[in-house]
């Protein structure tokens, strides 16, 4: 059955998460599968010696494209590998598809499950992998086996073990998105499409086009959800019965706000979910991520008390504005996702003016840093700098914000527990990417939530000498 879904051979560029996982199901199904990536075996982690054992070739440090690529019927492209980079064009150029993760994982799963599963995709400059995570819970809650997978963290490929049907909900990247061909989301959404990546789109335009292939290859039996407050989002053309939300208003044959309520006519019929103040996750933008979570559940037919449930008992993911610590009247809130300006300006929204110290920086994507002034320049009674782009922040906001260059992660964290004052957040929402100084996002936050853990027990413990036993 795979023969007439899989070539004979496959090159996996790249060997992070998904390379690695595609590998493996690549191997168990008889492809022979060739792993290139520039590391040097000893960078490369766990599993090399297995795949090694069970017959993959690796090509590792600079070998040239035409060993790479050697009798390669497909190139799979791992999302942090630029499509435009030295072996994918070289394969361009042989006529040799170039072909996402998902892409090859999606055609490996449809096959086997002979149509069987429900695909959910969800991409957006901001709020993809809550919305994603949110809409899993949904239909967990209300009884369907879900594969919660993608860019939030476990590749599809690492699913193809167990070959029954279920509910793939896939948080998808544009980095993923731009090298698909025919996958086919049947409920797509997009939350919001504002600048990010332009480092390696190159302009938003590109970057606008790589989101819109979510909808590329939708049908009239499908749905595009799309967030009907943002301009981005609403441009994009889709094939798909559109199915706007939005926080202002009930748009038609939508999900939106109405009286406090949260309400969807996305089943035709129009009828509440629950008051918008007992989400279970503050602030507008989770607001947002919420009725596209059930624009998408009453799409796929979900009974509402699992809607329910879910919404009022959900309790987020880490790194997204979650409070790590707290002492002296002082919280400390990790927002490490926020890895563009859209992003940081929605975290700030939720919190009151002057009370906020900002820790911004990192590795510059080509983001508008003056877009943060305004709202910086309010709620921000202080902004601490760290990372590589410490010195343009600081240019951008200089006559709205106070600010400070800090460098590290640690000189910020100090200088902010020496400033804070009680009923102040010390607030990590850096608006840029993290690899400067950390590997990823997640080490980020974590080394802010030690430091902040430890800031605040100094805090307790100087609260208790001050007061006595």
């Amino acid at each position: 059955m795979t023969g007439s879904v899989l070539p004979r051979r496959v090159t996996v560029l790249g060997f992070a998460r998904s390379g690695r996982a595609l590998a493996g199901a690549l191997l168990d199904r008889g492809v022979e599968v060739t792993v290139a990536d520039r590391r040097p075996e000893g960078e490369l982690g766990e599993g090399v010696a297995e795949l090694r054992a069970r017959g993959a070739r690796f090509a590792l440090g600079d070998e040239p494209p035409e060993a790479v690529l050697d009798g390669a019927d497909w190139l799979a492209l791992s999302p942090g590998v630029p499509p435009a980079s030295q072996v994918p064009a070289a394969a361009r150029a042989r006529g040799v598809p170039v072909l996402a993760e998902l892409e090859i994982a999606w055609r490996i799963a449809e096959s086997e499950a002979r149509g069987r599963n429900r695909w959910v995709a969800v991409t957006g400059t901001n709020g993809k992998s809550t919305t994603t995570a949110w809409i899993a819970d949904i239909l967990r809650r209300a009884g369907r086996p879900v594969a919660l997978a993608g860019n939030i963290g476990v590749p599809v490929s690492a699913f193809l073990s167990e070959r029954s049907a279920r509910d793939f909900v896939c948080e998808v990247s544009s980095f993923q998105l731009e090298t698909v061909a025919r996958f086919r989301a049947h409920v797509a959404v997009v939350t919001n499409v504002t600048p990010d990546h332009l480092d390696r789109h190159g302009s938003m335009e590109a970057y606008a086009r790589a989101k819109a292939r979510i909808f590329a290859n939708q049908g009239v039996d499908d749905y595009a959800v799309v967030n009907a407050d943002d301009p981005g989002a609403t441009s994009l053309p889709a094939g798909g019965r559109r199915v706007p939300f939005s926080r202002r208003a009930v748009p038609e044959g939508g999900a939106g706000v109405a009286e406090g309520w949260m309400v969807s006519e996305a089943r035709g019929e129009r009828r509440k979910v629950v008051p918008a103040q007992d989400l279970s996750l503050p602030g507008a933008h989770n607001l947002e991520n919420a009725l596209a979570a059930v624009a998408v559940a009453d799409c796929l037919d979900t009974p509402l008390p699992p809607i329910q449930e879910a919404l009022t008992r959900f309790e987020g993911l880490p790194h997204r504005s979650q409070v790590v610590a707290e002492g002296g009247g002082i919280s400390w809130v990790d927002d490490s996702k926020g890895t563009n300006v859209d992003a940081t300006a929605k975290a700030l929204e939720g919190f009151p003016d002057g009370r906020v110290l900002l820790i911004l920086g990192g590795r510059d994507k080509g983001g508008d840093f003056r877009k943060l002034a305004p709202l910086a320049g309010r709620r921000a009674r202080l902004v601490l700098t760290i990372g590589e782009a410490a010195e343009r922040i600081e240019r951008a906001l200089a006559g709205t914000a106070t600010v400070e260059r800090c460098a590290t992660m640690e000189r910020a964290v100090l200088r902010a527990a020496a400033t804070a004052r009680r009923g102040d957040t010390v607030l990590l929402s850096p608006a840029c990417a993290s690899f400067d100084q950390y590997a990823n996002f997640e080490e980020r936050g974590d080394h802010f939530a030690r430091l902040a853990r430890a800031a605040s027990e100094r805090a307790r413990r100087g609260l208790e000498d001050d007061h006595g036993p």
